[in-house]
């Protein structure tokens, strides 16, 4: 392999994820042009034959490199191994769970080399019926987390006053947001936060960019969150450093979503993981408030969710929820 700097490294975690990865690697060849690239896949021993059908599939490609480990060490700690293996000026951490329709990272690398006061970027997300996803938002704070936990971010008007963890279309008592969270309805006149270009705090793992200096001078990924809120936790970091976070809706690629997650290990992970946010970078006297609005907020949806629409996945989620946030 060619020691030569190159424009952009795109790095790819594999888990048991073969035909989605496959899919991935696909559209990106198709899409990607006018600039350099490399491909590196970690594979955290998975079971499904993906290491060989991704050796297969890389053979005959340049700047192609695939890294088999004998363990799972959990997203972010994945996508360290690889961005010490980059060659680029700029690092595309890339779920294997998506779908390019445009080449997205050109547009992406053309971005920040324009915008040197940009740290990490973003480009829209697409559920397969091209509906616009949910991506990113803003730092957990006590208020936001009261906020989210006590279904207040559902009251009309309340964004002006108390930023979202998860932005998303005020629907008052409706609680839309948790009944069908992964979609906002793509219309015309629609003026929600994600149909818009917007500077959050942070933005989702399954296609986030940052310049390869900025991510070497941060440190990288906290490799003790194991997977959900670590792009939270880097965008934090990043942005102490003086850099800023964009989301840009010039570009949008299709994330099919759940490829190698659960709900339950959503809820419960996040969770988790925000405790930890809180005990690394906030006060300690804010811990126990945090973990009292999650203890609140989980057994109010065990109620409405788990028990009153009798829905099984909701019930364990929570139980498993509350447990997380003693």
């Amino acid at each position: 392999m060619s020691k030569d700097k190159l424009d952009l490294s795109i790095i790819i975690i594999s888990y048991n994820t073969k035909e989605l990865t496959l899919n991935t690697l696909k559209s990106i060849y198709q899409h990607i042009k006018n600039i350099s690239f490399e491909i590196i896949i970690i594979d955290h021993n998975s079971k499904d034959n993906s290491v060989t059908a991704l050796k297969k599939f890389g053979q005959d490609k340049k700047n192609f490199t695939l890294l088999g480990i004998k363990e799972n060490p959990g997203f972010g700690a994945g996508n360290n191994r690889g961005a010490k293996l980059a060659r680029g000026e700029y690092l595309l951490f890339l779920n294997s769970d998506t779908l390019l329709r445009e080449n997205s990272p050109q547009k992406a690398v053309d971005f920040l080399k324009k915008h040197s006061q940009i740290g990490v970027y973003s480009c829209q997300l697409l559920n397969p019926d091209l509906t616009v996803q949910p991506t990113g938002g803003y730092f957990p704070t006590l208020s936001r987390i009261f906020a989210w936990q006590f279904f207040i971010d559902d009251l009309p008007f309340i964004g002006r006053f108390i930023k979202s963890i998860h932005p998303h279309k005020p629907n008052f008592f409706f609680l839309n947001k948790f009944l069908d969270k992964n979609k906002i309805e793509n219309k015309k006149d629609d003026k929600s936060f994600y149909h818009q270009p917007q500077r959050p705090d942070w933005v989702t793992g399954a296609f986030i960019m940052i310049p390869k200096k900025v991510f070497d001078q941060v440190g990288g990924f906290d490799e003790k969150i194991w997977m959900y809120a670590e792009e939270m936790e880097l965008c934090y970091r990043i942005k102490k450093l003086g850099f800023k976070v964009a989301y840009e809706t010039n570009s949008a690629i299709i994330h099919l979503g759940g490829g190698s997650g659960t709900s339950t290990l959503a809820v419960v992970n996040e969770i988790k993981n925000i405790i930890y946010f809180f005990k690394k970078h906030k006060s300690p006297w804010q811990l126990p408030l945090v973990k009292l609005f999650f203890i609140i907020g989980s057994s109010a949806r065990l109620l409405i969710f788990g028990v009153l629409k009798r829905n099984g996945k909701a019930l364990k989620s929570y139980q498993e929820a509350i447990v997380a946030s003693t």
